[in-house]
């Protein structure tokens, strides 16, 4: 029973019967006449971090781990273009001598 203020308190007893709230508030958030549940931000995230939050941190390591793998592949590529820039740097330099005007005479 909830007492309702003004001159004289009375009792009100419509919280008494479940059937006349249109919310109604429980663990998992509320739930409307319709039927519709609302969950909390709380609610939310207390669920997401028991169903999802293991799933989502192997998600993570993995994805860390591609990454590391795709960064080490980009760095053999970078050294492997590296070296073979010089030694094309080395073989155009090469040309350009031979073919220079000063060696044909």
């Amino acid at each position: 029973m909830i007492w309702t203020l003004g001159s004289d308190p009375t009792i009100n007893n419509s919280l008494d019967d479940p059937a006349s709230l249109s919310l109604c508030v429980s663990q998992w958030g509320w739930k409307d006449a319709a039927g519709l549940v609302y969950q909390t931000p709380l609610i939310v995230w207390r669920l997401l971090n028991a169903s999802r939050w293991p799933s989502l941190l192997h998600e993570l390591a993995l994805l860390k781990a591609q990454l590391a793998q795709v960064a080490q592949t980009a760095s053999n590529v970078q050294v492997d273009l590296g070296s073979k820039l010089g030694v094309l740097r080395t073989r155009v330099g090469a040309l350009e001598q031979a073919l220079a005007p000063s060696h044909h005479y």
